[in-house]
Formats: structure tokens, C-alpha cells, sequence
């Protein structure tokens, strides 16, 4: 892929202000939330709620596609249970865009970000305390190399992040005062003349004792999705019944470590998806909806999962006793594509929180504006 369509594909999102009266909000549903105006080409790509008065966004903005690397600002929006606002940047070194946002509580908030480099990664992160934003140093990913972090979940003052380095799995953990790096499953490493592998797309931790992972995986005997448990002292990979399953997990989350919700997909090739429910009898396969990427899931307080939906156009789907229900997700007046890149549940309450971005018509090269979008039931 080349630098441009890369560079296109990872900042294509963005905050459209809308209005949405008193009367809209009283019947349940998906509308876009007034925010503060981001200057386009803008992005919004991670958001994490922690209670009913406390929400972050994180994201980018500024981006001209005509000036690759030396274009675009970091930007944060905080949501303070009835609107959102700009609010305070960590100090970066040059051009950085946020892209991964997590927390335990309104004062202990985690952003990952990375320099916009033509080669390479390198991850940055930032801890909130409830006044300042502190550099948490990253030692592991401060050089230019081929890790990659693709999630973080933060517990009791613990952070996790996961990936991969080449074709390894990466698993590392902040105790609180420095980094270790857990070994894999047995099952991702390579043995007996067998190519194994593993990929960890997405973290979920419940407990510094209690942290689920999802991704794929293949060993002599097994190719499919997988899920991995962290139980305070090594990572074990759970089948879930799901081997010969062409999909791999995407995301996942849940209310506890007994009601978790985790959602796949074949990578964009071709329709359907899959989805799986732990409950105290155990994990199960649930049907999914018809969507084809599924680049998050989040489980409101009633235990309703909602996936997002990529392809063919943006929507939401959930789940209750009759099935799924999918919605198209909404867009703002005149735009031509609209995507949605995470989705927060707002704990203690039924509200659901997605943010992406949109086309602005009449722009070119093409401009995107992000969008916040909210689903209540007030």
C-alpha cells in the first residue's frame, strides 16, 4: 500500500457540530452529539468512558494529505456527562497523532500515540492523574522498529498493551512503577517443525488477576479465532469452539469477566462476521450481523452489546432477545461516507458513545471532518 493510501486509510476520520433538541433525545437511538469544531482533515479513532460525567476522545486534526509527516495535531476532547469540550494535550515531540485512549477512572486516563514516520513505529504514551498529563516512558517502543500496539485496557492503576512485533504476539503490562513483557501461550510459539502463530487484536482487563485478549491464531491441529486469559500469572489461549472458523476477533468487552461479548470478522473479505458471549455456563457461538468489518463492540449497563459496522455503510447493531437490530449509523447532512472507528459504553447508564469521521462534500483533495455519534434511551 502506498504512503498516501496508508497515511488516507489510518487519518480518515474527524467533529461535525449537530444540533439535536430536546424533544429528538427523548426517543431512543443513534444521533450525532454537538462538538467543539476540529480543523479538517480531522480523525477521531479511540473513546472510553469511565461513568455517567466522565468521557475522552482522542484523535487528530489538521492533516493535508499534500503534506504528509509534516501536517496534523493531536487533539483530546473530554465529555463532562452532558457536553463536549476541548480539553488539555500531554506535551509531544512534533507531529504526533493520538490513536488508543483507555482508563480505570477520571484521574487515571492513558493515550497512545506515534510520530507520523514514512518507516517504522514508534509508540508514545501519556498518563492523565486527574490535573497533569505525565509521559509514561515506553522503552519498548521508542525506537523506530515492527511493534506494533494495537490496544491498551487500563485496571487498577495497570496498563496493558497488546500486538505484535513481526509475526510474534506482544503482551506487556505497566505493574504501576515499570514494563514487564509476558511470554505468549505455548500454543503461538513455534515448535515440532510447525509455523505457530498468534495475533492479539484487543485487550479487556476485569482485575490485574483477570485480563481477556482476542485475535487468531494457527498451531499443527487448530486455525481460527482465539481468546486468551491472563490469571495474574501466565497467558492461556481458550478455543471457544470456534477452530476452522475463517474470521479473526477484532474486539471485545463485557461487564465482568463472566459477561464479556467479543466480535470478528474475515478482515473486510466478504460478508458475516462472528460473535461470541462468555456467561457463567461458559462461551458460546452467537450468531452475528451481516457486516463485514467490525472494528469495535461495547456492552451498555442493560448487558446490550453493540458492534459497529464498517462495510457496506457505517451502522450499529444490537443485540437483545429477539436478535440483531441494525441501524444505519447517522451522518451529517450532505456527506458522502461516513465511518466509525470505536465505540464506548458509558458504565452505569444505557448510553454508547462511537466516534469516526466523515466525507466533507466539495473538497479536494478529499477533506474529512470528525463525528461524535450517541445513542441514548432518554
Amino acid at each position: 500500500m502506498g504512503v498516501r493510501r496508508w497515511v488516507a486509510a489510518a487519518f480518515s476520520v474527524a467533529v461535525v457540530v449537530a444540533a439535536t433538541g430536546p424533544a429528538a433525545a427523548a426517543v431512543p437511538g443513534w444521533r450525532l452529539a454537538p462538538a467543539p469544531q476540529i480543523t479538517p482533515t480531522s480523525t477521531l479513532r479511540d473513546v472510553v468512558a469511565v461513568d455517567a460525567g466522565n468521557a475522552w476522545a482522542v484523535g487528530l486534526e489538521g492533516y493535508d494529505p499534500d503534506r504528509q509527516y509534516t501536517t496534523g495535531d493531536p487533539v483530546v476532547l473530554r465529555w463532562n456527562g452532558s457536553a463536549w469540550s476541548r480539553t488539555s494535550l500531554p506535551a509531544v515531540p512534533g507531529r504526533v497523532s493520538f490513536q488508543r485512549v483507555a482508563a480505570s477512572s477520571a484521574d487515571d486516563v492513558w493515550v497512545k500515540g506515534a510520530p507520523m514516520l514514512p518507516d517504522g513505529n514508534i509508540t508514545l504514551l501519556w498518563r492523565y492523574d486527574g490535573t497533569t498529563w505525565t509521559e509514561v516512558p515506553y522503552p519498548q517502543g521508542a525506537t523506530a522498529s515492527t511493534l506494533t500496539i494495537r490496544d491498551m485496557s487500563v485496571v487498577d492503576g495497570r496498563a496493558w498493551l497488546v500486538g505484535h512485533r513481526g509475526n510474534a504476539p506482544v503482551l506487556h503490562e505497566w505493574t504501576g512503577s515499570s514494563w514487564q513483557e509476558h511470554a505468549p501461550p505455548a500454543e503461538c510459539v513455534r515448535g515440532g517443525g510447525f509455523v505457530n502463530f498468534c495475533t492479539v487484536n484487543a485487550v479487556k482487563a476485569f482485575a490485574p488477576d483477570d485480563v481477556w485478549a482476542v485475535g487468531n491464531g494457527m498451531w499443527n491441529g487448530y486455525r481460527g479465532p482465539l481468546l486468551f486469559h491472563w490469571d495474574g500469572t501466565a497467558w492461556q489461549v481458550v478455543e471457544a469452539g470456534l477452530n476452522g472458523q475463517p474470521f479473526s476477533l477484532q474486539a471485545i468487552d463485557g461487564l465482568s469477566s463472566q459477561d464479556i461479548w467479543a466480535v470478528g470478522d474475515g478482515g473486510g473479505v466478504g460478508p458475516g462476521n462472528l460473535v461470541v458471549k462468555r456467561d457463567g455456563a461458559g462461551w458460546r457461538l452467537v450468531g452475528g450481523p451481516n457486516v463485514s468489518a467490525t472494528p469495535g463492540i461495547a456492552v451498555s449497563a442493560d448487558g446490550t452489546p453493540w458492534v459497529v459496522g464498517k462495510f457496506p455503510m457505517a451502522s450499529f447493531s444490537s443485540h437483545g432477545p429477539a436478535g440483531w437490530s441494525t441501524a444505519v449509523a447517522p451522518a451529517p447532512p450532505g456527506s458522502s461516507g461516513t465511518v466509525y472507528n470505536a465505540v464506548a459504553a458509558v458504565p452505569g447508564t444505557n448510553r454508547v458513545i462511537a466516534v469516526g469521521s466523515a466525507d466533507l462534500p466539495g473538497t479536494s483533495p478529499l477533506r474529512l471532518q470528525a463525528v461524535v455519534a450517541e445513542y441514548s434511551t432518554r
